[in-house]
């Protein structure tokens, strides 16, 4: 289960850009022999593209209700009219 935990850190550090260049060619030559970690890398990619899509709607969902609120507010729609009129 370490060894897992390890793994699941590098490949973290790998796809975030936090390896130095030398750590950087062992892992990806490390991709190259081990058909298995390149699954894992692969897989791990997925899911940090999924984090970010969700966390993107997590904040268009709350600057929309920012918007909302701020336009349910009379003196502020009133400022954006005179701006944009």
């Amino acid at each position: 289960m370490r060894d897992e935990l390890n793994e699941v850190c590098l490949i973290d550090k790998y796809l975030l850009g936090q390896l130095n260049e030398a750590e950087n060619r062992t892992f990806e030559a490390s991709m190259l022999l081990d058909e298995a970690l390149a699954e894992n890398v692969e897989a791990q990619r997925s899911a940090h593209r999924m984090i970010l899509l969700y966390a993107r709607k997590q904040e268009r969902s709350r600057l929309q209700a920012i918007h909302l609120q701020l336009l349910g507010e009379p003196a502020f729609a009133r400022q954006l009219t005179t701006i944009f009129a």
